[in-house]
């Protein structure tokens, strides 16, 4: 039988960046907007950084979401639905760690009574009793559900961990807490996110960007003529401290979830694009070195990863990892030893110039779309970074040296800025966990 061969690979094509034109509109609303003529769709983000307060009760922002469409002084909930219908338009609200997020697209010949509809929802929502009722008590039965599964009980005690004393430590608003928000409480807090001066739009599509910001000037009218500027009140984060391992004890459970968190450097930060590298060759791709141990040479778990999430007030890493209850340790153990090789042993050539490929496929993908680039605007713009990032970012990809990217691991990834969280039964797993270090059991 003859050999397999492989074609070789060629030269990775350089990433073309959009023009992107970036403007303040009236209200000093910070404004960008890009064109894509692939389909004919404009994609919408008005991206609203929340406070501290909203931070840390999350309960009001929550059930906002949910009623943001409820109603308006023009039209009830049914027929905003359907003018946004009329024009082949959809919106809706997500809310992130720091931020209120209304998404949409709409047919760009539409763009300007598409807009004129945001604007109605930002100036004359009116949260009605009977359509908040309803919202809160399926964001209520919503969120019972999450916290059942051991995925969302383990984030939510790696924060509460990893961000101790810092309003990102604020887990998800418990269902007791959203079943009693008001709607006049819905209203007063729509009045204070919605500051033109603090939101941040962006718009992508078939679109002239200089024609769109315009046309969002006017349609938008109402509400830039209104109040002024709330200013950030969301400390820098912290390192956290080393710490015993943190049990949270779930009877009963088959399988154990691991997580270990750390610092990471921001969007800005020079040394980002080094460390997404490191990231990626650590677990952030499907041949990293978590995956390669765990999975392929000990069977421990099926899907392992790393990621790092961006916000406002810093960057953190986040190893995870689902495993059977009786290997809790033994993947513990070996997924230590992979963070500690990648800080004392580097990587190698080969590694890293699968890690550049990877990382540069991944960003191209990643705003290849309508959608993808609209949501990665908004998340430059909220968090302070300008639109040259999506020229930058591949380019510090590319020419990221060897000695920069192990210099990026040893800064974020080193073992005593580690912090650990295993979510599984304590009465099979905390033996074994109390072999590596001190563990500290706590119920869910």
């Amino acid at each position: 039988m003859s050999a397999i061969t492989r074609p070789e690979i060629g030269v990775m094509a350089k990433m073309k960046a959009p023009s992107v034109v970036e403007a303040l509109l009236a209200g000093r609303l910070p404004a960008l907007a890009a064109r894509r003529t692939a389909l004919p769709i404009v994609e919408l983000r008005l991206a609203v950084p929340l406070r501290r307060s909203e931070v840390e009760h999350p309960a009001v922002t929550s059930v906002l979401t949910e009623s943001l469409l409820a109603g308006t002084e023009q039209r009830d909930r049914f027929a905003l639905a359907d003018a946004l219908e009329r024009v082949g338009g959809e919106l809706h609200a997500n809310l992130g760690d720091d931020q209120l997020v209304i998404a949409g697209s709409v047919l760009s010949a539409n763009l300007g009574a598409f807009l004129a509809l945001l604007n109605e929802v930002l100036c004359a929502a009116t949260y009605p009793e009977r359509e908040v009722r309803a919202d809160r008590a399926r964001a209520a039965d919503e969120t019972e559900i999450a916290l059942s599964q051991p995925e969302v009980v383990a984030a939510q005690a790696l924060r509460r961990r990893q961000f101790a004393g810092h309003p990102y430590a604020t887990t998800m608003a418990s269902p007791a807490a959203l079943r009693k928000v008001r709607a006049e409480e819905l209203r007063a807090l729509h009045r204070q996110l919605f500051v033109p001066s603090a939101c941040h739009l962006v718009l992508v599509g078939d679109l002239s960007p200089r024609r769109a910001l315009s046309l969002s000037e006017e349609a938008l009218g109402p509400f830039l003529a209104g109040r002024g500027r709330r200013r950030d009140d969301i400390a820098a984060l912290s390192r956290a401290p080393f710490g015993p391992i943190e049990l949270v004890d779930r009877p009963g459970s088959v399988q154990a979830n691991l997580r270990v968190g750390a610092s990471a450097p921001g969007l800005a930060d020079p040394s980002w694009p080094a460390f997404a590298l490191a990231e990626a060759i650590l677990g952030g791709m499907f041949s990293s070195r978590i995956v390669t141990n765990l999975r392929e040479r000990h069977g421990y778990t099926y899907s392992p990863h790393t990621g790092v999430r961006h916000a406002r007030a810093g960057s953190s890493f986040v190893l995870a990892a689902e495993v059977a209850t009786a290997v809790t340790g033994p993947a513990l153990v070996e997924a230590r030893y992979e963070l500690a090789r990648i800080v004392t042993a580097g990587v190698t050539d080969t590694e890293l110039e699968s890690a550049r490929r990877y990382s540069t496929g991944r960003f191209a993908f990643q705003t290849g779309t309508l959608g993808g680039l609209a949501s990665t605007l908004a998340r430059l713009s909220v968090n302070g970074v300008g639109s040259h990032y999506l020229a930058s970012y591949p380019a510090a990809l590319a020419r990221a040296t060897k000695e920069e990217v192990e210099a990026a691991a040893r800064r974020f990834l080193a073992p005593r800025d580690l912090v650990t969280v295993v979510v599984g039964e304590a009465a099979s797993v905390h033996a074994a966990l109390s072999l590596l270090e001190e563990v500290r059991t706590t119920r869910r």
